[in-house]
C-alpha cells in the first residue's frame, strides 16, 4: 500500500468511526438499546404515555392526528399479552370539575378503534404503567366503526362517564389496529362545578427544607404563567412528564438541565440550561414559551444532513419527531419549511439554492410520509441569501449557517 492509498484508507476509517459514533448517539436519543439492561423511558411521541398530549380546552373537541405507529414502546406488552399496540394516541386530561366527566370519540373514514382510560394517582403514572401497576377505570377493547361525525353506532350508551373531583388527572389511550394517519376527534362534557384555572405550583422535594431549583413557565410576550407540559433531565426526576406552570425540585449537582416542551399554541422549546449556582443554593429559572402567530419563525436545531446532500444524518431523527408531534398537536397550523446553506460570498448561488431547496423538501417528505397532510407544508430553499454569519470565522459559525427553520403561515 503506497502513501496515497494509505491516506485514502485512513480517511475511510475516520468516516466509518464517525458514522458509528453518530449511530450510537441516535440509539441513545431514540431509546434503542444495546442489550436488555438499557432502557430509556422518556419519549417525545404522543403514541407513548410519556409523550401524552395535554388537553387544556374542554369547551371544544380535540382533533388529533394518528401517528401511524405505537411510538417507541408497546405500553401494554406485559399487561395484556394478547393486545399489541399498532397505532395509538395518548391524551392527558385534567377536566377540573367536581361532578362527572364525559367524553365521546369519533374517527374519520370508518376506522375502527378501542380505548382505555386510567386515573393517575400521582405524577409517576407512566412509570407505573411500564411496571404493570395500573388498571383502566374504563375501557373497550373491541373494535367498532363510526359511521360519521354525528352518528354513534353504539347508541346513547357510548358516552363514557367517570366521577371526577378538582385536581383529578386521567390518561386516555385511543388505539387502532390499522396504520391509519387520519384524525381522531374527542368531544368533552363536564357535569358539575367547574373550578377556576390558576397557576399550578408543584413541589417535588421530599424534604421541603431542601434548597431548590424552581422552573417557571411563562408566556414570552405577556410574562403570564403558561400551563405547559415539560420534560426535564438533571433533577433526579428524569422519567416524568410534568404538567403545570411552576415546578420545584431539590437542588441538583448537575451542571446542565435539559428541558423540552411541546405545548399547544406555542413553539417547541428545547434547551440545555447551564446551572450557574451549586446544590447548596436556591435557583429560579424562567422558561419563556413563544406563542404561535403567522410570520413567526423557529430554528429547528439538530436537523443535520450529509455533506453537500439532502440525506438526513441519524442525529436528525429526534428533532424531526419533535416537529412531527408539534404539527400533530397544533392541527390547524400551516408552515413553510425553509432551507439555508453555508456559501460565503454566494460563490455558487445556483447550487446553493438547489441544495437548500432539496433539504427543505426532504423535511417536507419525511413529515408527509409520517402522516402530516401535505397541504399544511410548503418547502422553500433560500440558498446562502440569509446566512447568520456572512463571513464565518470558524466551523461553529459555518454550521450555524447550515440550518432548517419553519415559519408559521397560518
Amino acid at each position: 500500500m503506497n502513501y496515497e492509498e494509505f491516506g485514502k484508507f485512513r480517511l475511510y476509517l475516520v468516516e466509518v468511526m464517525r458514522n458509528v459514533v453518530i449511530g450510537i448517539c441516535f440509539m441513545l436519543l431514540t431509546g434503542m438499546s444495546f442489550g436488555q439492561g438499557f432502557k430509556m423511558h422518556y419519549s417525545s411521541s404522543f403514541a407513548d404515555c410519556f409523550g401524552a398530549l395535554e388537553v387544556f380546552d374542554y369547551t371544544t373537541e380535540s382533533q388529533i392526528q394518528f401517528p401511524g405507529n405505537y411510538g417507541q414502546r408497546d405500553d401494554f406488552v406485559n399487561m395484556y399479552p394478547d393486545f399489541h399496540e399498532v397505532n395509538s394516541v395518548w391524551l392527558r386530561l385534567e377536566p377540573n370539575v367536581e361532578g362527572f366527566f364525559e367524553f365521546e370519540i369519533f374517527t374519520e373514514n370508518n376506522v375502527d378503534f378501542s380505548y382505555l382510560m386510567f386515573r393517575a394517582e400521582d405524577n409517576t403514572f407512566c412509570e407505573k404503567l411500564e411496571s404493570d401497576k395500573v388498571v383502566p377505570i374504563l375501557y373497550d377493547m373491541s373494535m367498532y366503526y363510526t359511521k360519521g361525525a354525528e352518528q354513534n353506532p353504539r347508541g346513547e350508551n357510548f358516552k363514557p362517564s367517570v366521577p371526577a373531583q378538582i385536581g383529578d388527572v386521567f390518561y386516555l389511550l385511543i388505539h387502532t389496529n390499522s396504520t391509519y394517519t387520519g384524525h381522531v376527534r374527542v368531544r368533552y362534557n363536564r357535569i358539575g362545578t367547574i373550578g377556576s384555572t390558576a397557576s399550578k405550583v408543584q413541589d417535588f422535594r421530599k424534604n421541603k427544607d431542601d434548597h431548590y431549583v424552581r422552573l417557571k413557565i411563562r408566556d414570552k410576550e405577556t410574562g403570564e404563567p403558561v400551563e405547559a407540559n415539560l420534560v426535564v433531565s438533571g433533577v433526579n426526576q428524569d422519567n416524568a412528564l410534568f404538567m403545570g406552570t411552576d415546578f420545584i425540585f431539590s437542588s441538583t449537582s448537575a451542571k446542565t438541565l435539559h428541558v423540552e416542551s411541546n405545548t399547544q399554541g406555542y413553539f417547541i422549546y428545547v434547551r440545555d440550561i447551564t446551572m450557574e449556582k451549586d446544590a447548596t443554593t436556591d435557583t429560579e429559572i424562567v422558561i419563556e414559551l413563544e406563542r404561535l402567530a403567522p410570520g413567526k419563525k423557529l430554528l429547528l436545531e439538530d436537523i443535520k444532513f450529509s455533506q453537500d446532500a439532502a440525506d438526513f444524518l441519524p442525529i436528525s431523527m429526534p428533532a424531526l419527531k419533535r416537529l412531527l408531534d408539534f404539527l400533530a398537536l397544533n392541527e390547524s397550523v400551516r408552515i413553510e419549511i425553509q432551507g439555508h446553506v453555508n456559501d460565503p460570498g454566494n460563490k455558487n448561488p445556483k447550487h446553493s439554492m438547489t441544495l437548500s431547496e432539496n433539504r427543505a423538501k426532504a423535511v417536507k417528505k419525511w413529515l408527509k410520509d409520517n402522516g402530516i397532510d401535505e397541504s399544511r407544508l410548503t418547502a422553500v430553499g433560500y440558498g446562502a441569501t440569509q446566512m447568520i454569519y456572512e463571513k464565518p470565522k470558524n466551523a461553529m459559525e459555518e454550521e450555524a449557517n447550515r440550518r432548517v427553520t419553519i415559519m408559521i403561515i397560518e
